[in-house]
């Protein structure tokens, strides 16, 4: 009769890297769920029917310039990590 040993606790085991890297994926999709707000479509209207209240890229020169370095800063891997 052959006896069924279990798998070795190292052939289940995951690398802390991975381990590191789900958690902070789902750290981030519940960061990025939306969730609405009960005023969210009278907000919406607002800006539809006053569009002279809303900023535009005109009001901010530069700033989408800006926001892309510091995306690109942001996705560099940092040092000593």
């Amino acid at each position: 009769m052959a006896i069924d040993m279990p798998r070795p606790i190292e052939a289940l085991d995951r690398a802390l890297h991975a381990l590191e890297a789900d958690a902070q994926r789902l750290a981030l999709q519940d960061a990025y769920r939306h969730v609405p707000e009960p005023l969210e479509a009278e907000f919406a209207a607002l800006a539809i029917t006053h569009p002279e209240a809303c900023s535009t890229a005109a009001d901010y020169p530069g700033w989408a310039e800006q926001l892309a370095a510091l995306a690109e800063t942001n996705r560099r891997p940092k040092e000593g990590s």
